[in-house]
C-alpha cells in the first residue's frame, strides 16, 4: 500500500471517528430515532462531504486564500445551523412509533458538511498533506473521496448506533428528558473545538 494512502486513511479514521459536529448530530439522530430510520439522514451526511472534497480537489483552495472572508461566512453559517440542529432534536422526549415526528431525510444531512469547519479543515489537509502531488487532480480528488466515504460508512454509523444504546439504556426513564438536552449540548459544545 503507497504510503500517502496509507497516511491518508489513518488521517481520515482519525478525524471522522472523533467528536465533532456531524458526530454529535448523528448521535442525537440515533438515540431520538434509532439506526434503521436515521440510515437517509446519515447517507446524506456522508454524501455531504462530496459536496467539500471536489471543489477542494479541483483547486477552491486558492480562491479562498483570495478571499479569506469567505471561511469566516462559512464559519458563522455553520453555527447557525448546528445551533438550529441542536435546538430541534432537544426539545422533546423520544417516542416509540411517533407518527408526528418523522426521521430527518437524506436532504436534512446535505448541509451537514459544508457548513462543518472540521470538515472544510479535515478535507484541506488532506489535499496539502496526504496527497502524492505527482498525481493528477482527477486521481487525487477520487483517492479522498472514496477514502472518506468508506471511513464515514463505518464511523458515521457507529456514532449513529451509539446513541440508538443512549435510548434503549434511558427511553422511559426520568433522565430521558436530560440525556437528550445532554446530547444538543455536546453538539454545542463541538462548536468550540472550532474556534480554539
Amino acid at each position: 500500500m503507497d504510503q500517502y494512502l496509507l497516511s491518508l486513511v489513518f488521517f481520515a479514521v482519525s478525524m471522522v471517528a472523533s467528536p465533532g459536529p456531524a458526530n454529535m448530530i448523528l448521535l442525537v439522530a440515533g438515540a431520538k430515532f434509532g439506526l434503521r430510520k436515521s440510515l437517509p439522514f446519515v447517507l446524506g451526511i456522508i454524501f455531504s462531504k462530496q459536496f467539500i472534497i471536489w471543489p477542494l480537489g479541483f483547486g477552491i483552495l486558492t480562491f479562498f486564500e483570495y478571499f479569506p472572508g469567505l471561511l469566516n461566512l462559512i464559519k458563522g453559517i455553520s453555527c447557525l445551523y448546528i445551533i438550529w440542529l441542536a435546538w430541534k432534536l432537544s426539545n422533546f422526549k423520544i417516542k416509540e412509533n411517533s407518527e408526528l415526528v418523522k426521521a430527518p431525510s437524506f436532504f436534512y444531512g446535505l448541509p451537514v458538511h459544508p457548513t462543518n469547519p472540521k470538515a472544510w479543515a479535515m478535507v484541506s489537509v488532506s489535499f496539502t498533506s496526504y496527497i502524492d502531488i505527482s498525481q493528477n487532480a482527477l486521481n487525487s480528488t477520487l483517492l479522498v473521496a472514496i477514502v472518506f466515504i468508506l471511513v464515514q460508512l463505518v464511523f458515521h454509523n457507529m456514532w449513529c448506533y451509539f446513541g440508538h444504546q443512549l435510548k434503549i439504556k434511558f427511553h422511559g426513564t426520568k433522565f430521558e428528558v436530560w440525556m437528550m438536552r445532554f446530547l444538543s449540548l455536546l453538539m454545542l459544545g463541538s462548536l468550540t473545538l472550532l474556534f480554539f
